[in-house]
């Protein structure tokens, strides 16, 4: 019996600590090698969740040896829904089924899945075909945006590849579809626990047809940020919206009070202007302070009743 667990340990280190989730659509070029990469590394928990593929996606996971399911809903959040349904293991690992995260890479993020409830895999910028000048500059701005609105200090929010805590996803509530659910993950995350860290990771040149349309869906994930921040992190979006609205009202104004005081003229027009956004200004920071205390008052909330429901268990 002994000896019967320590072979099956040897060949699965993590034993059934992490389930591999790869989300797929037509990655019938790719999906074999991501499988058998995954299995060099002995992690043979595989789910592939499939988007409805009409190439051979899933009669090659499946002959691969992989679990296959079908998403509900739309996207990858579809995919990532149905996988948090579904993942009874502590720890997941989402990895995308178009070969270019390598699974080498994993050991460092298995690291520290004690510690935190996500570890992001950032992709090592390099100047090689991996990833176009224009894909680096646009990942950079959109993290940028991100830490700003969201209080992190991450480096690519855009990866995909991260191991997610199972317990953790059980409390995400999605509304994204598309490829912004990865910031709409670590947005939540970072706003209820804030353990989320990052490791480096190699990225390699994908595999099939790329579905990622740079500007379209660029412009769509800052949009999404946008909308985050107002969600999660109320507190700093309404200050930094306040100090936007309020430098140039402070400029409006003090332009009308150097006019009267040098010409003796008065531009009115100008002058109210101003008054009105310092006004919008004062009230948006107040907007913040309130949704600042709600919020927190509501991750106390969830904390108790998650803190109750482990003692009931117990």
């Amino acid at each position: 019996m002994l000896e019967e667990k320590s072979a099956r340990d040897e060949k699965t280190p993590l034993g059934n600590t992490i389930t591999v989730v790869i989300p797929t659509l037509n990655e019938e070029s790719a999906i074999a090698r991501v499988i058998d990469e995954l299995n060099s590394m002995k992690l043979t928990n595989i789910l592939v969740v499939d988007g409805y593929s009409k190439d051979r996606t899933v009669q090659i996971a499946k002959e691969k040896g992989a679990a296959v399911a079908y998403q509900q809903g739309k996207g990858k959040t579809g995919a990532l829904k149905t996988a948090f349904d579904m993942v009874g293991t502590p720890y997941m690992l989402i990895i995308d089924g178009d070969f270019t995260y390598d699974a080498s890479s994993v050991s460092r993020l298995t690291q520290h899945m004690s510690k935190y409830d996500e570890i992001i895999g950032a992709r090592i910028p390099t100047e090689s075909a991996s990833m176009t000048r224009l894909h680096r500059y646009g990942n950079k701005v959109i993290t940028r945006v991100f830490n700003l609105l969201m209080s992190t200090h991450l480096t690519d929010i855009c990866s995909g590849m991260y191991l997610l805590r199972t317990d953790a996803c059980k409390d995400l509530h999605l509304s994204t579809s598309g490829f912004d659910v990865e910031v709409e993950i670590a947005a939540q995350i970072a706003s209820s626990t804030g353990k989320i860290t990052e490791v480096p990771i190699d990225y390699r040149p994908r595999l099939g047809k790329q579905k990622l349309s740079t500007w379209k869906h660029g412009i769509r994930i800052v949009k999404s940020i946008i909308d985050l921040g107002r969600s999660y992190n109320p507190g700093v979006f309404y200050s930094m919206l306040s100090s936007l609205i309020i430098i140039p009202a402070c400029l409006l104004i003090g332009y009308s009070g150097l006019e009267l005081a040098v010409s003796g003229r008065f531009t009115a027009p100008w002058f109210f202007v101003g008054i009105s956004m310092f006004l919008v200004a004062i009230q948006s920071m107040g907007i913040g302070v309130i949704a600042l205390m709600l919020r927190r008052s509501e991750l106390r909330s969830s904390r108790r009743l998650a803190a109750l429901a482990i003692t009931s268990q117990a």
